[in-house]
């Protein structure tokens, strides 16, 4: 049997009991004292205990000073604001808002002072008997309501220490500076997928290949001898030694690597909320031999993985699967990139900061693709707001029309419609 790696998330939840009865006991020592019941926290280094269990530096500021006052502590990113044992109360109160003010103030002044961006920060107030948790979100403050402390809530508090102190955030904006066009991960992996697909005398390999560009073509228009885009430089982006690179192949190859990354991000996703002790995670993935590694990413792409956590026709092959049938040393050197560097991202954001991950793949979609890419193949997004407003406009809300639930919009390039228009007339 193979041992299952302990992730972050398994040791969160097992030191939060021990960490809420410390949490607790140093406040009712202190009750009613708030510079004691800082004394109890800091001189039994608890949370720095903690840390030492991930692997984790904290660089604890303690009392540390900002514009105008001084914090109690700074843990990189997460600010901690104690209150006397007793103060905050479950309702709203003054007390309450003042902590939470404090917390606040706090961040401004560290975005102002570090040059940090303020939705990368967050903070809690807490007097050993409460949380209360708040933090920037595209730019408006947002307070949660006070929760006892508890082996839950801890495990919230735990999570946002160990989110907001390291640069493995599973958000967007991280994702892209790994996974982006001009990265590693993206130069080692298309460079591959492109030598691979040009040497290729697979028949299978060439089927699939010429289905995608027959498709490809009749959607973008693009034509091989195509001056919209300049494929050499598009290529030395990507690392690819070809004195007269081949287009198809070329997008071929990235919309492979792309898929290719979003498919182990999901599988990652999933096991992370419907069952983490089951299944391998990447880390562990990315130390397979050359053989397993294959076989594991076969499973994935026939949906094998996904079908174990009681999940059907989600994975079940695609164009983007090819690479498996052209498997060498540099396809495994380029897809175990991918996974060694997605192994580094903690999925405690997805709980931590939810609403930054809502959009999560969109956002990817349109960062990781080449911009000039995406836009001189005709590819442009329709804004939410935008989107919202033409919904609003047709009166498309299921709420009010349950019937509508079961019914779609197709989003068509403008092209479409005209050519609609004209047909009516």
């Amino acid at each position: 049997m193979t041992e299952q790696k302990v992730t972050a998330e398994d040791l969160i939840q097992r030191h939060a009991p021990e960490i809420t009865r410390q949490i607790k006991d140093a406040a009712k020592i202190a009750w009613g004292n708030e510079a004691q019941f800082i004394h109890n926290l800091t001189s039994t280094r608890v949370f720095e205990s903690f840390a030492e269990y991930l692997g984790l530096i904290l660089q604890p500021r303690v009392e540390y000073t900002l514009i105008t006052g001084r914090a109690d502590a700074v843990y990189n990113r997460f600010v901690i604001e104690y209150e006397s044992p007793g103060s905050l109360t479950e309702k709203d109160s003054a007390k309450n808002r003042h902590a939470i003010g404090q917390v606040r103030q706090y961040i401004e002044e560290l975005v102002q002072m570090e040059r940090h961006k303020a939705d990368r920060l967050a903070g809690v107030a807490t007097d050993g008997c409460y949380f209360i948790f708040g933090r920037f979100r595209s730019g408006v403050w947002h307070t949660d309501d006070p929760i006892p402390i508890s082996s839950a809530s801890t495990e919230r508090f735990l999570a946002s220490l160990y989110l907001l102190s390291t640069e493995k955030a599973l958000t967007s904006n991280n994702l892209v500076r790994d996974f982006g066009e001009d990265t590693n991960a993206s130069r080692t992996a298309v460079a591959a997928f492109y030598k691979a697909l040009t040497e290729s005398k697979n028949p299978k390999v060439q089927v699939i290949y010429d289905q995608w560009r027959q498709q490809f073509s009749e959607v973008c228009g693009y034509e091989e001898n195509s001056h919209r885009l300049n494929i050499r430089n598009l290529a030395q982006q990507y690392a690819i030694q070809d004195s007269n690179p081949n287009p198809f192949r070329l997008f071929f190859a990235i919309h492979t690597y792309y898929a290719t990354f979003i498919k182990l991000l999901t599988v990652q996703v999933v096991h992370y909320y419907i069952a983490p002790k089951i299944g391998t995670v990447l880390g562990q993935v990315a130390s397979y031999p050359t053989d397993r590694l294959q076989k594991y990413l076969k499973d994935m792409e026939r949906g094998g993985l996904l079908r174990q956590l009681g999940i059907a026709n989600f994975l079940e092959g695609d164009f983007f699967s090819w690479y498996l049938e052209e498997w060498n040393d540099s396809v495994d050197q380029g897809v175990r990139r991918i996974v060694t560097d997605l192994a580094n991202y903690s999925l405690v954001t997805l709980d931590a900061d939810p609403d930054e991950t809502r959009d999560l793949l969109k956002k990817l979609y349109q960062n990781v693709m080449p911009k000039q890419l995406r836009h001189d193949l005709g590819e442009y997004y329709t804004p939410d707001w935008l989107a919202e407003r033409l919904l609003n406009q047709l009166g498309f809300t299921s709420e009010r029309e349950p019937h509508l639930q079961d019914k779609r919009l197709l989003d068509l390039p403008v092209q479409y419609f005209r050519v609609s228009l004209l047909s009516v007339n």
